[in-house]
């Protein structure tokens, strides 16, 4: 509800809240699998007008839900075509509606050797994966097309200390490129150690934004129940 975010290129931006305070809503909305009733949207100077997947997608939008087995991968699917899918519709992997197959695996294969995801091979079913090599197949997937903003849903819940350390040192990979990171999370460690700046949201709206020099767990989890709000605009 009247929430208004700057991510800048070359930031981290967490986003701390208590569960069910509107942080899904946020993400769905930013990667337009929920249409805002108001409101404007703009990636690098380009102003969305649809707000659909597909738009924000040729935008620059990348997104990594935090449903990796159900909105993430396609489980019951080749790992190959779930790496693929959201581009499916692209002269690199098909051509006048016919999919090439070759194309497809030969990206799944590139991605497995790159973000050393333990699988049989491409064609495995995405759903035999463990926890951590879907994530990773995710960030792979989203990361092969450099996007501008990247929107990142509990990131590293459930995985192992490799499999985290492998994630966070992506995404500071990424910020040096330039990429703009949104990253939505419970684990306040994680978000201050990885974030620039810090909002918190709480009932729907930005309770207040802290960059990271001066937040606390303390403080966040006060401006988490509402109390310790500050005055800066999110």
């Amino acid at each position: 509800r009247d929430v208004s975010l700057v991510v800048r290129a070359g930031e981290i931006l967490g986003i701390a809240g208590v569960s069910g305070n509107g942080q899904r809503a946020l993400a769905d909305v930013i990667s337009g699998m929920l249409p805002p009733r108001a409101g404007t949207m703009t990636i690098a100077g380009k102003t969305a007008t649809q707000f659909s997947p597909r738009e924000l997608q040729a935008l620059g939008l990348g997104r990594i839900p935090e449903d990796r087995m159900t909105t993430g991968l396609v489980t019951n699917l080749p790992l190959a075509d779930s790496m693929v899918l959201p581009r499916i519709g692209t002269e690199a992997f098909s051509r006048k509606g016919l999919l090439n197959p070759a194309a497809i695996r030969a990206f799944a294969e590139e991605q497995i050797k790159a973000y050393d995801i333990r699988c049989p091979g491409p064609m495995v079913r995405a759903g035999a994966l463990s926890g951590g090599n879907l994530q990773k197949a995710l960030l792979a997937r989203e990361l092969a097309f450099d996007p501008k903003v990247l929107i990142v849903s509990q990131p590293t819940r459930g995985l192992d200390i490799g499999a985290a350390r492998f994630i966070h040192e992506k995404f500071l990979a990424m910020r040096a490129k330039g990429c703009g990171i949104i990253v939505i999370g419970e684990d306040l460690e994680e978000l201050l150690m990885l974030s620039d700046r810090i909002a918190v949201m709480y009932e729907g709206r930005i309770a207040g934004t802290l960059i990271s020099a001066d937040a606390t767990v303390t403080r966040l989890g006060l401006m988490m129940t509402g109390a310790g709000q500050t005055e800066e605009a999110a």
